[in-house]
């Protein structure tokens, strides 16, 4: 997926969109030994999509506030809250529980996720995963990201971006009829 930029007043937003194969390489894949905390497992209860993004948040002028809990995104009329680092490490805390992993989830989630809260400074841009583990459609969909910021002089606001999750690849009149139960028309 291309890189998503949104500008609102002197705040510009930067997402790029991290695929499963971009996320395997860079972090590695569920074999014990190199535990990936932003793919999917298969003995994960619920099951959750994990969808996660590269941030940055940047301004000029202003000292915007952003709280992580505050963020949603809605995929298929499915919303839920941006992952906190210990959220993402509690999903994972029973598969890696008393395991010689158990630091491997941690670590990787606490050096690259954002704070559950952070100020943006002008100059100084805030970069990190903005992550989300929720059982959204296991794929595509179109959703509906809302991060609300205040600035430090107490003005509000909620910018919401539009998000397409569907495979500009693939046809979807495909996906929707196929499989051998499919009932057809004639």
């Amino acid at each position: 997926m291309p890189l998503i930029t949104q500008k609102a007043a002197d705040l510009t937003i930067k997402l790029q969109p991290m695929d499963y194969d971009t996320l395997k390489e860079l972090h590695g894949s569920n074999r014990r030994d190199k535990l990936n905390p932003f793919i999917d497992y298969p003995g994960q209860v619920p099951q959750r999509r994990i969808v996660v993004f590269e941030a940055e948040f940047s301004t000029e002028v202003s000292t915007i506030l952003v709280t992580l809990r505050d963020i949603t995104l809605a995929i298929d009329g499915q919303t839920g809250k941006a992952a906190s680092v210990e959220y993402l490490i509690q999903l994972w805390d029973v598969y890696i529980k008393n395991t010689a992993y158990s630091n491997t989830i941690p670590g990787k989630a606490r050096k690259t996720m954002l704070p559950r809260e952070f100020t943006v400074i002008p100059g100084e841009p805030v970069n990190g995963y903005l992550v989300f583990a929720e059982p959204y459609p296991k794929t595509g969909g179109d959703g509906l990201l809302r991060i609300p910021v205040a600035t430090d002089s107490g003005d509000k606001g909620t910018i919401e971006i539009e998000i397409s999750f569907q495979d500009p690849n693939t046809d979807p009149d495909i996906i929707e009829n196929s499989g051998i139960f499919n009932e057809s028309d004639s």
